[in-house]
């Protein structure tokens, strides 16, 4: 393998691709809340003379539709790239920290299928800073990535006339930076999954609602808990993998704090809560067939559990990244086929 080939790979991972199902499954959600709430705003009584008030939502139904698709893009890249700037930054953080040596990485020739080794040996991902690129380099990625991402958001703050997302942009900024980086980093405090769900959940999905539409509904606030339960599972299984190495170098995540026995507690407890509030939703959208589909899915946060009980979390983290978007596109199934 040629040094630019595994130069190439290094960064690719260090973009960390396992971690995007996060920041994608919300918009999708947020969008499908969106398109509910659209559908609906359009649904008046057949009377004669038309009522002024319907008159005025079917017209505010075709503005906003006529600008939904630019918009949801736009959302969907500015989640994709401010993620991308997070995972750089806290390589960067955590690197210049030394958090992340002594990872165990195995050389990519070891490894014909660039994969990290399964247990009872696991290999962690590498990470940039850690296998001697530049840090400043791994800065510069970030900021390219969270620039893409100012650009995107400006974008759609202006087609969608929706200012007060200016400040939400801003604050998510601010959170991704400070997850790792500062003086006083919250994610060595053990507050990152407090951090994830805030802006995994609730303003990646109900941003993307407000964008879209110009307010947010109930349907969006209770989706929007769910992603950020979601999100929560994935830094969880994250961190119950890197408990070792984080309690030696001081990063008092919310597992060292609680102990991997309590951590798997709370894992568990998120697993039930996001089950019963999908259950309120589905029942809602798409009653009989959308509860079935997601019971029928259950099987995954299951199979999460076993894995991380077990100590096989790259098996744990895909099903977790498999779990926030198995709940999007049931989102989008029951907000396309439900009403129908």
């Amino acid at each position: 393998m040629s040094k630019q080939s595994a130069n190439w790979k290094l960064w690719i991972a260090g973009a960390r691709p396992r971690t995007l199902p996060a920041s994608v499954a919300p918009v999708i959600v947020g969008a499908a809340a969106a398109w509910q709430y659209l559908a609906m705003l359009g649904v008046c009584t057949e009377q004669y003379p038309e009522p002024a008030a319907c008159t005025a939502n079917r017209a505010a139904q075709a503005v906003l539709l006529g600008r939904f698709w630019p918009v949801a893009v736009l959302c969907l890249i500015v989640a994709l790239a401010l993620q991308i700037a997070v995972n750089y930054a806290n390589d960067y953080s955590d690197g210049i920290r030394g958090t992340d040596n002594g990872r165990d990485i195995p050389e990519p020739d070891d490894n014909p299928y660039d994969e990290p080794f399964d247990e009872p040996h696991p290999r962690k991902p590498q990470r940039l800073v850690a296998s001697g690129v530049p840090a400043r380099q791994v800065l510069r990625a970030a900021g390219v990535a969270a620039g893409i991402a100012c650009v995107a958001g400006l974008a759609a703050v202006i087609v969608a006339h929706a200012w007060l997302l200016l400040a939400v942009g801003a604050l998510s900024l601010l959170a991704g930076w400070t997850y790792t980086g500062g003086r006083h980093p919250y994610g060595y405090a053990g507050f990152g999954e407090l951090g994830v769900f805030l802006f995994f959940g609730l303003a990646a999905v109900l941003g993307t609602q407000y964008a879209l539409t110009g307010t947010i509904d109930l349907t969006g606030i209770l989706s929007s808990i769910c992603c950020g339960l979601n999100a929560m599972m994935l830094l969880m299984v994250n961190n119950l993998r890197d408990i070792d190495e984080d309690q030696r170098h001081g990063k008092r995540t919310l597992a060292v704090r609680l102990g991997e026995g309590n951590a798997r507690t709370a894992l568990a407890a998120c697993v039930g809560a996001e089950l019963l509030v999908s259950i309120v939703i589905v029942s809602a959208l798409w009653p009989g067939w959308g509860v079935l589909l997601m019971i029928s899915g259950i099987a995954v946060p299951l199979r999460m559990m076993r894995g991380v009980a077990r100590h096989e979390f790259r098996g744990a983290l895909m099903d977790a990244g498999y779990q926030t978007l198995f709940f999007a596109a049931l989102i989008v199934l029951c907000v396309a086929v439900g009403g129908l």
